[in-house]
């Protein structure tokens, strides 16, 4: 994968940190060179001027001496031209006129030709010469002329070109540190720039996460002018699909009650005397578990929509509180023992029908007290209700889920409340099961997909 294959591939993040990252060092190395160029230009204004000034010195020293010959009246080998080696050397040379440094130590400068220049012609004013080289020494010149009695002569003073180079070098050591200490910061800005930046973007992606699992409706606002509209998209988007989902919902319920019924009034109404061989008995089963299938995969995508994380503990407690008031005579205690914070993915109205019959039943058979409890296992979320009431025995209970069934005539009832709730657990893929308690009651478990967290 090459670099721009990279760039396209990667995350948000990772373009603008990368970008960021080529932009910083190509600015930093820039703005190094430029500072190094202006540190040198800056040294070597500074070498100028200091042997502008010894051309100066020399210049006025030199006269005509009795003979008519040109004499330097004045020794100017003050520091550091009186050092031999050291590369700051200067010479006179004219009309019978040779004159050098101490430093020189008899040597002879020979300086190459200047490109002409008027203004330097005309004024008089030191120019530079090149680079010479005396020795093993690499020497810069500077070269002036000047006329004396009306005879030429040419003055050149030079300094060492470490002189030049070596204050530049260090410059550049600590102008590379500082650069280096700026681009990391710059580096660490970047990446914090980015984190606070994509914070909101992060943001966004964890709340449409939880409008998935069904742990949020909406998108709350976002304070962030670019994220708006977006934010604003996806809700008109979530509000579309509740629409639909209980556009849904309402078709199913009508195709539900407009088929199960009939199917239901045909299967009771078959019997061994108008159906003795048991064709038309089998022909309704099958019928029947074709739209229980249809139906429960309808309910399924259903459920799987935003907005179906429905919290047990809150309907449980609202079904108590109307059961206990309900059944004031007759004192029941209920206990519920269910984490606030455990879901299911129910829809709130069936999930209201399952728990409304079960606790109902309850309420109805219980001598004393009623205990209602929840766990999750895995996927799915158990819910546990148990009464002290006189219980069911192993044949009562396999009759108790079928519809229109009642078992105890004396006690009010249509018997079809098992029977809805078992039908609406398993249009949600979960299980209901009902067994007697050791000593005296019934244990109801309900079995229901677990919400995301």
């Amino acid at each position: 994968m090459n670099g721009l294959e990279f760039f396209r591939r990667a995350s948000i993040s990772r373009r603008l940190v990368g970008f960021s990252l080529l932009f910083v060092t190509a600015t930093v190395v820039v703005a190094s060179v430029i500072l190094y160029l202006i540190v040198a230009s800056v040294v070597r204004e500074q070498i100028d001027q200091r042997l502008d000034t010894q051309i100066d010195g020399l210049r006025g020293a030199l006269s005509v001496g009795a003979d008519g010959t040109i004499v330097l009246t004045t020794a100017l080998d003050g520091p550091p031209f009186d050092r031999q080696g050291s590369g700051w050397y200067w010479q006179i040379s004219g009309d019978r006129l040779h004159v050098t440094s101490r430093s020189l130590a008899g040597q002879t400068i020979d300086s190459p030709p200047r490109p002409f220049d008027w203004r330097q012609a005309l004024s008089g004013e030191p120019g530079p010469a090149g680079r010479v080289e005396l020795g093993e020494e690499d020497l810069y010149v500077r070269v002036a002329g000047a006329s004396i009695a009306g005879k030429a002569v040419e003055i050149a003073v030079t300094a060492p070109q470490s002189a030049l180079s070596a204050p530049a070098r260090r410059a550049l050591f600590w102008l590379a540190s500082a650069m280096a200490l700026l681009g990391a910061a710059l580096v660490a800005g970047i990446f914090a720039q980015t984190r606070y930046g994509l914070r909101p973007l992060r943001q966004l992606t964890v709340d449409v996460s939880a409008i998935t699992a069904g742990n949020l409706p909406r998108l709350p606002d976002t304070d962030v002018e670019e994220l708006r509209p977006a934010s604003q998209a996806i809700n008109r988007l979530v509000d579309q699909n509740l629409q639909r989902l209980t556009d849904t919902r309402l078709h199913f319920a009508n195709l539900a009650h407009g088929l199960k019924t009939p199917i239901t009034s045909l299967s009771l109404a078959l019997d061994s005397t108008n159906d003795p061989r048991g064709e038309m008995r089998s022909l309704v089963g099958r019928i029947d578990q074709r739209i229980r299938h249809h139906l429960a995969r309808a309910r399924k995508i259903a459920a799987g929509g935003p907005g179906l994380s429905m919290p047990v503990r809150p309907c449980v407690d609202d079904l108590l509180l109307v059961m206990s008031r309900i059944y004031a005579e007759r004192s029941i205690m209920a206990h519920c023992e269910i984490d606030p914070n455990l879901s299911v993915t129910c829809a709130e109205d069936d999930l209201d029908e399952i728990l409304g019959n079960l606790i109902d039943n309850a309420f109805k058979w219980a001598r004393s007290s009623i205990v209602i409890s929840a766990k999750s296992e895995g996927s799915m979320t158990i819910i546990e209700i148990v009464d002290d009431g006189p219980g069911m025995t192993p044949a009562a209970v396999g009759q108790a889920f079928l519809p229109g069934k009642r078992l105890d005539e004396t006690t009010p009832g249509d018997g079809f409340g098992l029977s809805i709730a078992s039908e609406l657990i398993q249009l949600y893929g979960g299980t209901i099961a009902l067994s007697a308690v050791d000593n005296a009651g019934l244990r109801c478990l309900i079995s229901l997909p677990r919400a995301g967290p």
